[in-house]
């Protein structure tokens, strides 16, 4: 984000990489991405909800990884709750659709962009769906813009 707008975005897949291994491809990609780009600052949401102990491994994990990329390149990294976040829509319990349509709003988006459609790859047997229907959205493009929107809003205009 530039003068409190989205420069780029997008998604990095990692679900063919397994435990560990993951956590050193997610370093990697982040201290090559910080490295690049070269931003002022690295802007997290802080995790604070798990549904399961693997949900705890990965998110965990995944922001340790981005913060010491960060760190062992030099630049502060700072932490939005996600009711922070959220209260950027005007709700403090906005869901990630609500949140993707604000962001696209905003900042006149594509929604297929910051809400990554995944797609049935085959027709259903009974026709409840079929192939190239949508199966459902990927919400972290939309929620890397929120987060760093609701950074820019609270602590450089100081309006949140």
């Amino acid at each position: 984000m530039q003068n409190g707008k989205p420069i780029d975005f997008g998604v990095r897949d990692y679900s063919n990489i397994k435990m560990p291994h993951v956590l050193d491809a997610i370093y990697q990609d982040t201290f090559r991405l910080i490295e690049h780009e070269e931003p002022d600052m690295v802007v997290l949401e802080r995790p604070v909800h798990f549904k399961n102990a693997n949900s705890v491994l990965a998110l965990v994990g995944a922001y340790s990884m981005v913060t010491l990329a960060a760190l062992h390149l030099g630049k502060p990294v700072e932490g939005i709750r996600p009711t922070e976040l959220k209260l950027q829509t005007g709700k403090g319990n906005a869901d990630k659709e609500t949140v993707a349509f604000e962001m696209q709003m905003l900042f006149d988006l594509d929604y297929d962009e910051i809400a990554v459609p995944v797609l049935y790859k085959l027709n259903h047997p009974k026709g409840k769906y079929k192939a190239g229907d949508v199966k459902e959205r990927l919400f972290d493009p939309s929620d890397a813009i929120a987060l760093c929107w609701a950074y820019h809003q609270k602590f450089i205009k100081g309006v949140a």
